[in-house]
């Protein structure tokens, strides 16, 4: 089952977005990962090269049921992420994530429990997309009527609608949505690049360290 020029053309591009990963993180191993940040950074860094990968595949074998989820799981790489920037001791972060501690139970630099839905409001006061990307994103976690709708389709004007158990994308996964969703991870995980990209540049200047 082929996808459209425009499909397979934003597919292709999606994934040469994997040699950025490597060039956004490689000044954090040239100069020795002396920070906590910097194996935060580095985890971050790897499972959204992972995460690229399985979007990537499971798209081009019409298996968006199974692909969304991860457009979720990326977001939530760059949430975890920016929850750095808001907290008085990053590295302090990054140690108690790495000793467990949930980022929902990590109280930022104004005392504010840095749950979901706060992370995604302040993440939205600098990127606009991210509230409704969320929201649309999660339906596809749990079960819901996205996993409906793929299945028995929208129903016509009687009511009536076929059902198709196949494992694959029903009907409704038009090619402009499957150059949405692309876009949408797109845009993930650029925002996740672009944060591990900021550390990167903050830890080598130590002016910026202190601001």
């Amino acid at each position: 089952m082929s996808m459209s020029p425009n499909v397979e053309a934003a597919l292709t591009r999606l994934r040469t977005l994997r040699e950025a990963h490597f060039t956004v993180v490689l000044p954090l191993m040239q100069k020795g990962h002396k920070y906590k940040l910097d194996i935060h950074a580095m985890a971050v860094v790897d499972r959204s090269l992972a995460l690229l990968r399985g979007f990537c595949d499971l798209v081009a074998t019409r298996n968006m049921i199974a692909a969304a989820p991860l457009l979720r799981c990326q977001l939530d790489n760059g949430l975890r992420f920016f929850a750095s920037t808001l907290v008085q001791n990053p590295h302090d972060l990054a140690d108690a994530i790495l000793k467990g501690t949930p980022v929902r139970k990590i109280k930022d630099r104004h005392g504010k429990l840095m749950q979901d839905g706060y992370l995604v409001e302040q993440l939205t006061a600098h990127v606009p997309w991210a509230k409704s990307l969320y929201d649309q994103a999660s339906g596809y976690v749990h079960f819901s009527e996205q996993h409906i709708i793929n299945t028995i389709g929208i129903p016509d004007e009687e009511g009536m609608a076929q059902i198709a158990i196949t494992g694959y994308d029903g009907g409704v996964w038009t090619d402009q949505k499957y150059f949405e969703a692309i876009e949408a991870f797109e845009y993930s995980t650029r925002l996740v690049l672009e944060l591990v990209e900021m550390w990167a540049q903050t830890r080598s200047e130590p002016q910026l360290q202190e601001a």
